[in-house]
């Protein structure tokens, strides 16, 4: 399993790839718009990794 820093090390190279593709074949590709359905998706498993810590960190304990 990835942690948060593994997901941010990728979002970082796919953001970077989706740079060279966009400026090589246009925001229109095909190739693009991949690119960017990977990026979105590292960036959700990203946030979802946030969420569980913000849940985690403000239970409330039993009493």
């Amino acid at each position: 399993m990835k942690g948060p820093s593994q997901v941010v090390d990728q979002i970082e190279r796919n953001r970077q790839e989706l740079s060279r593709l966009a400026e090589h074949h246009g925001m229109q590709d095909y190739k693009v718009l991949q690119q960017s359905m990977v990026l979105d998706e590292l960036i959700n498993e990203y946030n979802r990794f946030k969420y569980k810590k913000q849940q985690y960190m403000n239970r409330q304990p039993i009493a």
